[in-house]
């Protein structure tokens, strides 16, 4: 990358990017400053609670003096407060009154009371205003800015964070993989970010003097696996950016790239380990760091062994069967974390996910076999797990076998499936779905899973998959959403993957005890 000082571009108003300039008598007027400095601390921050079905208020240290070094060296309190903000930027669960609603509904609440505490200003969100039901391959973002003095010199630090949680119907993008070797559902959407962000720094700069631009970028599960992408590109094309001024901090990271894939979308691929794929024995230099916990499934969903890796430097978080690190744990959870606690001691290990893993790869064979023929199929039954009307949503309404048809029929792979094949094939899943809701849950059966039983199983049986199969996705998929755990290695992978679990383990274990490749202590 061309390692520019970004004042000197302001001076001799060179480009942010190709066909994006700014006249030098407009940047010599305006001086106006968005944003402000905010004293070093604790910040209450907010997160969207699978577990407990509640938003949920948790602290983080916050400081502009983050930034005041290269980005280059990892920064654990920055990292921790990155955490906090992809955590605010989930969907949040008051929102969800207005499920089904497009425009402002205050799915961005949480995190727009972030930017406010920490001193950021002129906020701008995506995606965030639309029926949480859609599905597409596209990710919800926002940005923000301040201008301070930072080492005595005019700096402006923008945030660029994305979403990974709470957004319904987007999760079926995360299963598109494509014709291709990578990811299309995570390739996809860089584009749409990385023009989005420029338009936004020609903006800001048009509107007053940026001073030296430093970007803060944090993403959560899908979000992060676009903000991992996206940082290659800003690093290749967008040349008003050092590196060194580039902070990226992502968390349950899934992989997106093969070694011969996109090129401009990599940058320090693979970072932890050798041209021969053996294990380096310290972190090579980056800016890019993605922090994974060793037990957590959605990560590996794409695994090494079909040739997939992650830019940048991964920094494993421990599981572990330690009783003492357990104990400790579970007392953080018991009382940081709202009224529903992970148990940590049941999640699943670094090793008991790696074997799931082998199992998922025995089953789906190859990439190509998957995007042949599960892929359509598990799209839809995401699809239909996300899609609620008003009446469902206010009214616990239960859809008949004929409104169970109707929707399928709306659905991205089945719109032009034949008309009979569906209904037989709702028929066919009522009668599958006692059996399935018995096998979910032995109490109170919860009228989430009773509302997408039959669309889920349905769509399965629509795409021919044998019907064991087609219960047993079913399982897992009413089992998560229900937030109902088992003595399942999946499930125990699944829940991993929660946000209580990455906070709890990040201010649980020091720097010096990050891996370079999943572990488990004992």
């Amino acid at each position: 990358m061309k390692r520019r000082d970004f004042c000197k571009a302001l001076a001799c108003s060179a480009a942010l990017a190709p066909g994006l300039t700014l006249p030098r008598a407009e940047a010599a007027a305006k001086n106006q400053t968005v944003g402000r400095a905010v004293p070093s601390g604790k910040y209450s921050l907010s997160f969207r609670s699978e577990l407990s079905q509640m938003d949920i208020e948790h602290e983080y240290y916050y400081s502009d003096s983050f930034f005041a070094h290269s980005s280059l060296q990892y920064d654990h309190q920055l990292a921790l407060a990155t955490l906090g903000m992809v955590g605010a930027a989930f969907n949040t669960w008051a929102s969800e009154a207005k499920y089904w609603a497009n425009g402002d509904v205050g799915r961005e609440n949480s995190l727009d009371a972030a930017y406010t505490k920490l001193g950021y200003g002129d906020a701008k969100y995506r995606y965030y205003d639309i029926d949480v039901g859609k599905a597409g391959d596209f990710v919800g973002w926002s940005t923000a800015r301040k201008t301070i003095t930072l080492n005595g010199r005019r700096t402006t630090i923008v945030a660029l964070i994305l979403r990974g949680g709470g957004y319904g119907g987007e999760w079926v993008s995360n299963l598109h993989t494509g014709a291709g070797h990578a990811h299309s559902g995570f390739i996809i959407p860089v584009n749409e970010v990385f023009t989005d962000l420029k338009n936004y720094l020609a903006a800001a700069q048009k509107a007053g003097e940026l001073g030296l631009v430093k970007l803060w970028m944090g993403g959560y599960s899908r979000g992060a696996a676009v903000a991992n992408l996206l940082a290659a590109r800003l690093d290749k094309e967008l040349p008003g950016l050092a590196r060194e001024d580039v902070f990226v901090y992502t968390f349950a990271t899934p992989v997106a790239l093969g070694p011969q894939d996109y090129p401009n979308l990599q940058q320090d691929y693979d970072n932890n380990h050798n041209a021969d794929g053996t294990l380096k024995e310290s972190w090579g230099e980056s800016n890019i760091f993605n922090i994974v916990s060793s037990g957590d499934i959605v990560p590996c969903l794409m695994p090494e062994e079909w040739g997939y890796h992650r830019n940048g430097n991964d920094r494993f978080l421990p599981s572990t069967r330690n009783k003492e690190e357990l104990n400790d744990l579970n007392e953080m959870g018991r009382n940081d974390f709202g009224p529903v606690p992970l148990d940590f001691s049941w999640l699943a290990t670094n090793e008991e996910t790696h074997e799931l893993m082998l199992k998922m790869e025995e089953y789906f064979i190859s990439r190509e076999n998957y995007h042949e023929n599960y892929e359509a199929a598990l799209m839809d039954m995401i699809q239909c797990t996300f899609i609620r009307s008003e009446e469902e949503v206010t009214e616990n309404k239960i859809l008949d076998d004929g409104e169970v048809i109707q929707r399928l029929r709306t659905l991205t792979h089945l719109k032009n499936m034949d008309y009979w094949k569906i209904s037989h094939a709702v028929w066919a899943a009522s009668t599958m779905s006692r059996a399935v809701l018995k096998r979910v849950d032995t109490g109170s059966i919860p009228i989430r899973a009773q509302q997408i039983v039959v669309p889920v199983l349905a769509v399965g049986l629509c795409y021919g998959l044998e019907s064991e199969a087609v219960s047993l996705i079913a399982k897992y998929i009413l089992m998560f959403v229900s937030m109902r755990s088992a003595p399942d290695n999946a499930i125990r992978a699944a829940f991993c993957h929660h946000f209580e679990n990455y906070t709890a383990l990040m201010e649980y274990y020091a720097p010096s005890e990050h891996c370079m490749e999943a572990t488990t202590r004992t």
